[in-house]
């Protein structure tokens, strides 16, 4: 039988190391804590010697979330001198965290749900807070959710403490709006042909586009539109009854007098404004108020 070769110096450090750090670990494994603070019952859980503690009495403010608490071997000799606890060795540190857990996607869509308490929305939850929180009331509110879909909320625990988290979300609800069927020009009078009535999922907060055709038709756009491109009530403006170039019919009344004319605008406008036009007979220039399309009048 072949007899098993000796370790060598470099191996027998490396088993020791690993030994230690072994130990180490499981002197240091953390006991979990729920409260505020930490108390003699807690003490006598991670060591029986402590058991004739005050289960109520506060050794120490819990730990913040993610960090520990430890008590080390010379304070925990205090804390048994001062009990009246004899101690026949010195005692292994002590190591305290506030519990912890993930929070989940199941946890989080009934929070979400509450807090938008609006029917017949969608809620898809994309990514959250990867970091464990402690264990208390998850609050989120629907001011902390912005339109790119960031919702920050917080975790709320012991006394008046809290934890800033946060969901990435996607929320729609059934909309119906109107999108360009055609190129828009900006400064053109939209037709109704030229626009589309379409259903379907979209964000329900911040602006919403126009939902009837005919809050478009015979407006013109602001900018140029693309067809697909949904329209807001903010890209629209009166469309002009005039362009420059067009022939217009003037009535200029002055008093009980009354007389029309035809004149080639230079200006274009909308309906109320001043507008510059050319006398064709005689080449003089004078304005006049758009008062339709193709029509201006003068009030003397």
């Amino acid at each position: 039988m072949r007899r098993p070769q000796p370790l060598s110096g470099s191996a027998r450090g490396f088993l020791l190391l690993s030994l230690i750090a072994a130990g180490a670990a499981a002197l240091f494994a953390c006991q979990t804590i729920d409260g505020d603070r930490i108390t003699g019952k807690d003490l006598a859980a991670a060591n029986p010697i402590f058991a004739s503690l005050d289960p109520a009495a506060v050794l120490a403010p819990a730990p913040l979330p993610g960090v520990q608490r430890v008590f080390h071997s010379a304070e925990l000799l205090r804390i048994a001198r001062r009990e009246g606890i004899a101690l026949a060795a010195p005692v292994a540190e002590i190591c305290f965290a506030r519990a912890a857990e993930p929070l989940t996607a199941e946890k989080l869509l009934p929070v979400l749900r509450a807090a938008l308490s609006l029917e017949g929305a969608k809620i898809e939850i994309l990514d959250f807070s990867r970091a464990p929180v402690p264990r208390g009331d998850i609050d989120f509110r629907r001011a902390g959710l912005s339109p790119a879909g960031l919702w920050r909320g917080r975790v709320n625990f012991g006394d008046n403490q809290s934890m800033p988290v946060w969901a990435r979300v996607r929320i729609t609800t059934e909309q119906t709006w109107i999108e360009a069927a055609a190129p828009l020009a900006p400064g053109k009078p939209v037709e109704a042909s030229q626009l589309k009535q379409v259903t379907g999922p979209r964000f329900p907060f911040g602006p919403a586009p126009i939902s009837s055709i005919n809050d478009a038709a015979g407006r013109a756009v602001l900018r140029a539109v693309n067809p697909g491109e949904p329209i807001f009530a903010n890209m629209l403006i009166a469309a002009r009854q005039i362009e420059r170039g067009d022939t217009v019919r003037v009535d200029v009344s002055c008093g009980a007098a009354h007389l029309s004319l035809e004149a080639v605008s230079q200006t274009a406008g909308r309906t109320g404004e001043l507008i510059l036009l050319k006398n064709p007979e005689n080449g003089r220039f004078f304005q006049a108020r758009v008062a339709g399309k193709d029509q201006a009048s003068i009030l003397k």
